[in-house]
């Protein structure tokens, strides 16, 4: 079966809600921490709400999409994002912005869970690798483009249009939704939710050391992410006069080199192998960590320092997850789309829980992005080298079995 080019578009416009969410608004942060009279900490746990309230709805939201169907779920889901976006727009302080936030990370989550989802109904094997691979390539533009024109939108319209714009973008990936993507799961395909059957799964996963290896490897580095994402507008823009068009800049440079990085990866996992690229990943975002950490000790240490070591760090960001959420698969190859929602929740989760703790340290300066990013690099790594080189045959070897799993794709 072919899919229309017009189909792939739609759903990597859904997919791309969430980065467009996230980083669409960053160079705003100071703005909105001024005119709703609060603190720059407060407006960064604008993004981390969200983060948290996306991981963990994964959770529940997944299994919903097997029960409800997913035009039903996506399309429940895009009202909400939609709906969070207005809050956001005419939130007279910040306290209702916080709460459109959540209301969008749960509109979000529903999108999220369910597309790869919705592609996996269409295709099996090789053809639904090749899809969300093309589906996650139109995802990868918007963290590229979204502050840039974010702080353009800042400069001419001010930053409630941010989130008006976000609200135009709901309604619009809404109507391609409703025109062109049909409903992939029959009602005599679906059924009812079986809590037991998932939490003996998630035991399962939990009780695996290698696996754990691998999923806290990659957590710990997108930790690392996020916390660059919670705290570079501040450190770039209110300590070091970056205008805020030029901070899309600076951002946007980073996902380039990470992309062409992961570019690489992924024409040389063949010849090298995913396990040795990990380890290859996990070094350099060490090295980058022990730099931030040295920065972060310097005390005031100078933009193009900062630059250099962030740099550094997020260009393996692909590298680093890519690689060991293919370790972490491979280790519950009977269990993937259980694996696969407790990869995103426990990812996003760690990365709410890092941008939290980053905003509640606020101290002026930037010690506390510089001493984040170089714990989660570090954390990283030790948590690959402690768990899953002392582990057998990592990468793929084994394959964790949950007990009510006859078949590969039994756990939906």
């Amino acid at each position: 079966m072919q899919i229309r080019l017009s189909m792939l578009l739609t759903l990597g416009l859904l997919s791309g809600l969430t980065p467009f969410a996230i980083d669409l608004y960053l160079p705003s942060l100071p703005a909105i921490a001024r005119d709703l009279d609060s603190t720059i900490e407060i407006a960064q746990l604008s993004v981390t709400l969200y983060l948290g309230v996306f991981a963990l709805a994964q959770l529940v939201l997944g299994p919903a999409s097997d029960v409800l169907g997913r035009r039903a779920t996506i399309g429940s889901g895009l009202l909400l994002f939609a709906l969070g976006a207005l809050i956001c727009a005419l939130a007279p302080t910040m306290e209702v912005l916080l709460a459109g936030r959540a209301v969008q990370g749960l509109g979000g989550a529903a999108i999220a869970v369910t597309v790869p989802a919705l592609v996996r109904d269409l295709f099996e094997r090789d053809r639904y690798a090749q899809t969300m691979s093309l589906v996650m390539l139109t995802t990868a533009m918007a963290p590229l483009v979204a502050p840039s024109v974010g702080g353009l939108i800042l400069v001419w319209v001010g930053w409630h249009g941010i989130f008006m714009a976000l609200l135009i973008l709901a309604l619009l990936a809404g109507g391609l939704f409703l025109i062109l993507v049909p409903e992939t799961l029959g009602i005599e395909q679906r059924h009812a939710p079986e809590l037991g059957r998932v939490l003996r799964n998630y035991r399962t996963i939990l009780r695996d050391r290698s696996g754990l290896g691998y999923l806290l490897a990659g957590a710990f580095s997108f930790g690392g992410m996020m916390s660059y994402i919670v705290a570079s507008a501040f450190v770039y823009i209110d300590l070091h006069g970056v205008e805020e068009v030029w901070f899309g800049v600076y951002f946007g440079a980073n996902v380039a080199v990470a992309m062409l990085v992961t570019m690489q990866n992924a024409r040389l996992v063949l010849r090298f192998g995913a396990e040795r690229l990990l380890r290859m990943g996990l070094g350099v975002q060490m090295i980058a960590a022990l730099l931030l950490l040295g920065l972060g000790l310097w005390g005031v240490p100078p933009l193009w320092a900062i630059i250099g070591a962030t740099l550094l760090y997020l260009s393996m960001a692909g590298v680093v997850l890519g690689n060991a959420m293919a370790g972490f698969m491979a280790s519950f190859a009977r269990m993937a789309g259980t694996a696969s929602a407790f990869s995103g929740a426990s990812r996003f989760g760690l990365g709410a829980v890092m941008g939290s703790l980053i905003s509640l340290f606020h101290t002026g300066t930037a010690a506390p992005l510089l001493f984040g990013m170089a714990f989660c690099g570090l954390a990283a790594g030790l948590s690959y080298w402690l768990l899953c080189c002392s582990a057998p045959n990592p990468l793929g070897v084994r394959s964790g079995r949950a007990q009510d799993d006859p078949a590969p794709s039994s756990d939906r």
